[in-house]
């Protein structure tokens, strides 16, 4: 096919996405990035504008199918696509003891870095090895977002259920068998962490009764990983890493208790922990 058949068949296919749409042309626009002039182009049959591989590639991802169905290369929408991949499984750590951790947030440096711990955040964590750590808060959990954060280093939000601090001050849950000094001492930590850090490191709690989130971390707009415990299963493609980004900002929308007074309810569970 010629330039004028490809950007023909493009734009029945286009058509086809958009009768489709149940968002509209907005929800359209906003998910694949396209802008408003660009689609009134591409659909334009005096035209004949075909969009750039990127552009491509996220129309496919945002609308599940592939570039070549988008091209009238292939009849089926689902299938492999056409692009490198935007979804890949790393390790956690390596043989040598390092983590990919260390260079995503070197390169999302000046960004937001997005955090759903999988149990306490490291960084709010007592230091390994001393007697004021307790022992089962990251047990079998190499996973190290924050490890050798400053305090302004970067802006970090961290978004957890509250029902974890709960359990961290009674005792129950991954707490079960700690005494109650270290959890004391844990919980006045992370008090004193979260009020010097504030506002350029916000904790937000949420239910988790009627929230729940895998462990994930955004780091700014370059990638998103999520945590499967030995291993992160990591996404690089705009609409992902903007996805992600979005469910984040839907458990700090319904945190109750917000990064403000965090420290004030740690300091009570502190207080209170037998």
């Amino acid at each position: 096919m010629d330039k004028r058949e490809i950007a023909a068949a493009f734009r029945e296919r286009l058509r086809t996405l958009l009768a489709e749409e149940r968002g509209g042309i907005a929800g359209f626009l906003r998910d694949t990035g396209v802008d408003r002039s660009a689609l009134s182009q591409f659909l334009d049959p005096a035209i004949d504008r075909m969009p750039r591989a990127e552009t491509l590639r996220r129309i496919a991802e945002a609308r599940g199918v592939t570039t070549d169905w988008l091209l009238s290369l292939s009849n089926a929408p689902e299938g492999r696509q056409v692009v490198a991949p935007s979804v890949q499984i790393e390790s956690a750590q390596s043989p040598e003891g390092g983590s990919p951790i260390d260079q995503w947030r070197r390169e999302a440096a000046g960004m937001k870095l997005r955090y759903v711990p999988s149990s306490l955040p490291d960084m709010l964590r007592l230091e390994e090895g001393t007697a004021d750590r307790p022992g089962p808060a990251s047990a079998g959990q190499p996973e190290n977002v924050l490890g050798g954060y400053v305090l302004g280093d970067m802006d970090v939000e961290i978004a957890m259920p509250v029902q974890t601090l709960h359990d961290l001050a009674e005792g129950t849950g991954l707490w079960r068998d700690t005494p109650a000094a270290p959890r004391r001492r844990q919980l006045a930590h992370m008090a004193a962490i979260c009020a010097e850090g504030f506002p350029t490191l916000r904790l937000h709690l949420y239910d988790g009764r009627l929230s729940f989130a895998a462990p994930f971390t955004v780091f700014g707009r370059i990638r998103a990983a999520l945590y499967l415990g030995e291993a992160y299963l990591v996404v690089t493609s705009t609409d992902q890493v903007a996805a992600l980004s979005r469910l984040f900002d839907t458990l700090v929308r319904r945190a109750i208790v917000g990064p403000e007074r965090v420290h004030d309810l740690l300091g009570e569970l502190a207080d209170t922990a037998r």
